[in-house]
């Protein structure tokens, strides 16, 4: 590939996209899992000294535990997004290519 082309694999994209849902899968319930945690640790702890300070270091955490799931959730849309739409700019770029009657140097992504 010249230095002035971009290429895109598209099945290999969508596939990515989609192993990132899966990862991302797993971060459904972090926040329920966390606080289960938390509270076994608390539990754990309930006897003298007594350690204060569980529930509201979990308020705390709750926000940056959210965001960890919706980052998540967008790398995948993201991915899957990017690779839909490269698909789609690919086809319509071949339409235009297939009715001149200069040859490609290779195909173009449609898939």
């Amino acid at each position: 590939m010249s230095l002035h082309e971009v290429g895109v694999n598209v099945h290999d994209a969508y596939g990515a996209g989609a192993s990132a849902e899966e990862y991302a899968s797993a971060f459904n319930g972090l926040h329920d899992d966390f606080n289960d945690v938390l509270s076994s640790a608390s539990a754990a702890c309930a006897d003298d000294p007594k350690v204060g300070g569980w529930s509201d270091y979990g308020e705390e955490q709750a926000e940056a535990i959210a965001r960890v799931e919706n980052h998540g959730i967008s790398l995948a849309e993201n991915v899957q997004g990017g690779a839909s739409e490269t698909a789609n700019v690919d086809s319509q770029a071949s339409e235009v290519y297939n009715s001149t009657d200069v040859p490609m140097a290779r195909p173009v992504n449609i898939k």
